[in-house]
Order: C-alpha cells, then sequence, then structure tokens
C-alpha cells in the first residue's frame, strides 16, 4: 500500500465517501524535502566538487565555461514516493549557471547552461575537474558543502485555497464536489504534517512547482492549444487553458527544486518528463530558473 492508498483508507475510515475520497486523493502530489537538519535519511550534498564517471569532463556550456555544480542525490537513498519513478540506485549531479540560464533567451537557450548528470552505481568514478577555456580568466568557485537529509511529505494544488473568483469552472465544481474538503486537509496534515522549509537551503524532489512568478506548466503549454483556447468565450477559455495546463503537469514533475548559493532571490528548478525519468533519460530534463523578486 503506498502513500496515497493510506491516505484513502484513512479518509474512508473517517466517514468520507470513497469517490470523494478518491477525487481528493487525485490532488496530492508526494514529494521528497530534503534539508541541512540531521532528520530522515542521508540523501546527498548540496556544493563542493563531485565525482564524475571516469572519462567523463566537467558539464561546460558552448564557449566551454564550466557550469557551476550545486547538487548531488543518491538515488538509494531517497525514500520512495508515488507518481515519481527515481532511479533505485547511482547518483544525480546537478549544474546550472544561474545567471547565463536567466539571461537567455526562451527555453531553449537556457540548456546550455544546465545540465544533469546520472551516474550508474558501480562505475568508477573520480572527482570532478573542472578547467576554464584558454584564454579566458573566467574563474569557477566552488559552493559551500551541506549533508542532505529526507523525508517525505504531501502536498495540494495552492489553487485551492483561493475564492471562486480566481478559480476556473472545472476547480469550482472539484471543489463544489468535495464537501469533507476541510476534514480531509486536516487528515493530509495528521498524516504527513508540513515541516518548516527555506528554499534557500532546502530541496524539494516531486511534487508541484515552486513558482513566485508563472510556473513552468504556464511557459510549457502548446502554443496552438493555448490560441485556440483564448479564441473561446471567457468561461470556456478558463476551462479550456486549465485542461492544458493539467496535461502538462500530467506529463512533467519537477526533478529538484532549490535556491542557488548566495543568490538569494534565484531558485533552480529542473523538470522532466514522467516517461524520460522512468527510461533515465535526464539529458532531457529541463531549467526553469527563476529570478523571485
Amino acid at each position: 500500500m503506498n502513500e496515497r492508498d493510506q491516505f484513502r483508507r484513512a479518509a474512508i475510515g473517517q466517514g468520507v465517501p470513497e469517490d470523494e475520497a478518491a477525487r481528493f486523493a487525485e490532488l496530492i502530489r508526494f514529494q521528497i524535502h530534503a534539508w541541512q537538519r540531521e532528520e530522515g535519511v542521508h540523501v546527498g550534498r548540496r556544493g563542493g566538487r563531485p565525482r564524475l564517471p571516469v572519462g567523463t569532463p566537467w558539464p561546460t556550456c558552448s564557449e566551454g565555461c564550466p557550469l557551476p555544480f550545486l547538487l548531488r542525490l543518491d538515488c538509494a537513498a531517497l525514500p520512495r514516493v508515488p507518481g515519481l519513478a527515481l532511479p533505485a540506485d547511482g547518483t544525480l549531479l546537478f549544474f546550472l549557471d544561474p545567471e547565463s540560464a536567466m539571461d537567455a533567451c526562451g527555453i531553449e537557450a537556457e540548456q546550455e547552461y544546465a545540465r544533469v548528470v546520472y551516474v550508474p552505481a558501480g562505475a568508477e568514478t573520480t572527482e570532478g575537474e573542472c578547467v576554464a577555456p584558454a584564454g579566458t580568466d573566467a574563474e569557477l568557485s566552488l559552493a559551500p558543502e551541506h549533508e542532505m537529509y529526507a523525508a517525505v511529505q504531501a502536498e495540494l494544488p495552492d489553487w485551492l485555497d483561493r475564492s471562486e473568483n480566481w478559480l476556473s469552472a472545472t476547480q469550482i465544481q472539484l471543489v463544489r464536489d468535495m464537501p469533507h474538503l476541510k476534514q480531509m486537509s486536516a487528515l493530509l496534515e495528521q498524516l504527513w504534517p508540513e515541516r518548516n522549509w527555506w528554499l534557500p537551503q532546502d530541496v524539494f524532489i516531486g511534487g508541484y512547482t515552486i513558482s513566485a512568478q508563472d510556473p513552468p506548466e504556464v511557459i510549457m503549454v502548446d502554443p496552438e492549444r493555448e490560441r485556440q483556447a483564448r479564441s473561446l468565450p471567457r468561461a470556456e477559455q478558463m476551462v479550456a487553458l486549465y485542461e492544458e495546463r493539467q496535461r502538462v503537469m500530467r506529463e512533467w514533475v519537477p526533478l529538484a527544486q532549490f535556491g542557488v548559493p548566495d543568490e538569494e532571490f534565484v531558485n533552480a528548478r529542473f523538470l522532466i518528463r514522467h516517461d524520460d525519468l522512468a527510461a533515465g533519460r535526464f539529458d532531457r530534463a529541463l531549467s526553469f530558473c527563476e529570478f523571485t523578486e
């Protein structure tokens, strides 16, 4: 029995109708929350120097400048959660040049300054060495090292807390079809209490995207579908736009979200399609670096 099944069973045990509990459970996204406090299981490290497979160069942009290394996740140690097909073992390494990524024009251009490297279990590795291009004075400083510990948390979409004036007709109907919403929200908090978090130091794997402005799901909608939706009367338009964003959210999942060291208002966000995650195609992960001010 996974966490979602555990919630459904507990809700039904409190008298919530089975179909209502199932609707609410579909909104839950389980995430792995990692922090520096020695609570939970040790799952990796922020900063420092990565260990790369022998013969694998330090990732660089097209000009040869090395990308800063920010995070290592040990897949075998990560808790298992529903809907997140992480590798059973091996290591995930995250590289990002936040300043260049935010200056890039468009999603495709940003990927030149971000990389996710998967190191299979048992691979012979060596401490990574980065070398600046000849004729440049570029110098890469290593991010401060912090060991990371993690546990599972449950998350709901933030729109559940909004008034109906800000919801689409689909969302309004969904809320009205859940008369036990407050009771189920309280149960979720009881089963998986929310921990205090601070994005500049913590890391989130899975769950919903963390966004101060437009979330990646808005950026990634299909332009033609969005154009067609905006040609509809307002009520139908809201439904069509909501459904298109839901389609994107079903296809993609946050692989890692965290604050960038020494950049108070910059968040790193790496997303990947569920099928690419399951197949281990980490070269297809996308970066959506965000300036929050």
